[in-house]
């Protein structure tokens, strides 16, 4: 029988979760190539040995001695193929294998190596998520069997690191591998115990070894020895210990994050040594240049940053075209390659340009991005710099915010994505057009345009196209025309709505009715702004209250946003007792269109909202105290409170403020001391005192008699 090219080897316990997934993503190559399945059980008991047999063509028992080597070489003695490959359970071989086919078929070509390696990506998080993220790394996952090479190590097993060892490449070879993402809190800690056990015997046999002390450096991450490898490992680099040139970069890298995280002072000496020491490797032009990158915008160290930046998206560009020492990737993971890492890199370098006062470096690099591989925060950071770059320079960034809003719109990977990217595009947006914010552009001596009319390019095809529209337009019927326009008024900025309605544009339009619900998101919108809503309620106060329901809902709509926001132990006088009376009437005039005459007596107030409760007794409160009844204006207000209980801070401002109770008449202060010497006589709980106290006299005067304060006791009427 002709041996098989190549044997395919795998150790398992109880991998029922993925294990069928590896098995069959195996099975193109095995159907291409003569091979062989050899599979090693090491104790399973949850159905994996089952799906064992139906695949392999060898399963033997290997009784568990804690040494990851002794497993794999027991596979190995079991294969009889001229080439070995070995695969974990929790990976999957990608279904690109033309690599591997033309790697152990071309024989002559590539003679001279002996061993081969593959791309190892890890998932963090589900590959198909938008925001996922993983690290590549490369492995030597083949050998030919004829060397007689055999694993070291009873935890991060390996064939041995050889001074000269040449490993070829498998073009486009990936194993998948998601088993970090399924390990339970527990289990993490269980196999990081064992894995330090078994490491810190290693280093106690050999301490000065480079390759233990970079195992040990990534299985000890959060515990307190970590920082003690860390040291040692970078001692042993300066001493140029075996293999130094290999991890010595991925070494600095784990120094550099841990520095970062502990705020080590020594961190801007080790990013300077990595660079000088191992300016090719990849792991510094990659993760370390990441890092430094953040640390150094952290700072606002613009420059620094900027070449830090820089230097990350070349080593990323390198990586994915293979321009790179392939070697540098035997040592370890290599973090930060994929397209989160890199279009947040990117999205805050281009701010970093403008900082620096670039612009045309700012417009060149979002130029280069794809919004539909973006998250929300990163088409977020896309947004401001192109609004920076339009308010404060004259390139056109009309192409460029077209084309973004085009392609965060795809429905990449999902449409659940897409809608997030356009939220944020809608929210950041939405900010430069806030009055506040024009106003300090007006203000600021180096704009050239609002920040707004970086939207103009996209008209009707978004809500802040027509808001930058409508910031450009004075006349109310263009005005009404372009709200109409509106598709959802809810992401329209406040702002632009305020425009127009002090432009004169008549809302809510006509023939699109909205909902109480839409009234108050919309009123809730200009209410980011205190001074335009309280101007809105003022007309409202300086009109005839409208008939209409949907007008009467909006004005409506407008108080009652104004309420929410009004600082009631802060606002002036005018303002508070603007908003209180405009409140008043509207609720007059509101409340029976919407409530039938029964509910509206004090029996039935209880099926009312607590606000609309309180809104029947100050209409009738100042209702009392236009007929000049002081104190019945008092007392209705006291009922109102006792109703509802967050209008306090709003009542004890209309005792504190409201004229006609500050000034008293004379006749009404020699009426109220004429009934305080009458109670003086009697009892509290005489009858003539309670009888007294029912008369229309004692009504006028009772707020000057009781006083204001005693009623108001932590939110309840007294």
């Amino acid at each position: 029988m002709t041996p098989p090219l190549l044997s395919i080897g795998i150790i398992f316990k109880n991998e029922i979760r993925c294990l069928e997934r590896c098995l069959k993503s195996l099975q193109p190559l095995r159907d291409a190539l003569p091979c062989e399945l050899v599979m090693a059980d090491t104790g399973a008991t949850d159905g994996s040995r089952a799906v064992a047999d139906r695949y392999a063509d060898i399963v033997f028992d290997f009784p568990w001695v804690n040494d990851f080597s002794a497993a794999r070489n027991a596979v190995m003695d079991h294969c009889s193929g001229e080439w070995y490959m070995t695969i974990d359970c929790d990976e999957w071989v990608d279904s690109n294998i033309k690599g591997y086919i033309t790697f152990l078929t071309a024989k002559e070509q590539f003679k001279e190596f002996d061993f081969a390696s593959v791309v190892i990506r890890n998932y963090n998080t589900p590959q198909l998520d938008a925001d996922g993220s993983y690290s590549d790394f490369l492995a030597v996952r083949l050998l030919r069997l004829s060397t007689g090479t055999r694993y070291e190590g009873a935890i991060h097993e390996h064939w041995p690191y050889q001074g000269n060892l040449r490993t070829m490449l498998i073009r486009d070879a990936v194993f998948h591998h998601d088993g970090y993402m399924y390990q339970k809190k527990e289990a993490q800690r269980e196999k990081q115990e064992r894995n330090m056990t078994l490491l810190r015997e290693q280093l106690e046999r050999d301490p000065d070894n480079l390759i233990i002390l970079t195992q040990c450096i990534e299985s000890s991450d959060g515990l307190p020895d970590q920082e003690d490898y860390l040291r040692r490992a970078m001692a042993g680099v300066d001493k140029k210990r075996p293999q130094w040139e290999l991890f010595g970069p991925v070494i600095y890298r784990y120094a550099v994050r841990y520095a970062i995280t502990k705020n080590l002072p020594e961190l801007e000496e080790w990013i300077q040594a990595a660079e000088d020491k191992f300016p090719n490797s990849i792991f510094v032009r990659v993760e370390i240049a990441y890092f430094a990158f953040g640390f150094y915008w952290n700072k606002d160290d613009y420059p620094k940053s900027i070449y830090w930046g820089e230097k990350y998206l070349q080593g990323v560009e390198d990586y994915h075209s293979g321009n790179f020492d392939r070697a540098d990737l035997l040592a370890s993971s290599l973090f930060k390659t994929e397209s989160r890492s890199k279009l947040s890199v990117a999205t805050v370098l281009a701010s970093g340009y403008l900082h620096e006062k670039q612009p045309e470096k700012c417009l060149q690099l979002l130029e280069s991005l794809n919004g539909s591989k973006m998250n929300a925060k990163q088409v977020g950071d896309c947004v401001r710099n192109l609004c920076n770059v339009h308010s404060h320079y004259t390139a056109d960034t009309a192409p460029l915010l077209l084309r973004l809003w085009e392609e965060i719109g795809q429905p990449v990977p999902a449409q659940k994505q897409a809608d997030e990217r356009r939220a944020s595009f809608l929210q950041v947006g939405a900010e430069m057009f806030e009055g506040k914010f024009i106003r300090d552009e007006d203000a600021a001596e180096d704009v050239t345009r609002h920040a707004y009319a970086a939207f103009l390019p996209l008209g009707d095809n978004c809500e802040l196209g027509i808001a930058a529209e409508m910031l450009e337009t004075e006349e109310a019927p263009a005005l009404e025309a372009l709200l109409s326009k509106t598709e959802k008024l809810e992401n329209l900025p406040g702002h632009a709505l305020y425009h127009g309605l002090r432009c004169g544009a008549r809302f809510p339009l006509q023939g699109r009715p909205l909902t109480i619900e839409q009234m108050d998101t919309l009123a809730a919108g200009i209410a980011q702004e205190k001074d335009e809503l309280y101007d809105l309620v003022r007309q409202t106060g300086q009109t005839q209250l409208p008939d209409g329901a949907q007008d009467l809902g909006w004005a409506r709509g407008l108080c009652m946003a104004a309420l929410k926001v009004c600082p009631w132990k802060e606002v002036d006088g005018d303002t508070g007792l603007l908003l209180s009376k405009a409140f008043a009437e509207i609720e007059k005039a509101y409340l029976p269109v919407c409530y039938a005459d029964r509910v509206l007596n004090r029996e039935n107030l209880f099926l009312l909202p607590p606000l609309h409760r309180f809104g029947f007794y100050c209409a009738q409160a100042f209702d009392a105290l236009d007929a000049g009844n002081a104190s019945g204006y008092v007392h209705l207000l006291r009922e109102g409170l006792a109703a509802c209980e967050g209008a306090k801070d709003m009542v004890e401002f209309l005792i504190d403020h409201t004229p006609e109770l500050r000034i008293p008449s004379e006749e009404l202060k020699a009426m109220a001391d004429q009934i305080r010497a009458i109670l003086s006589k009697f009892p509290p709980e005489d009858p003539a005192v309670a009888a007294l106290k029912q008369s229309e006299a004692y009504q006028k005067v009772a707020y000057l008699i009781e006083g204001f304060d005693p009623p108001i006791v932590k939110g309840q009427a007294q």
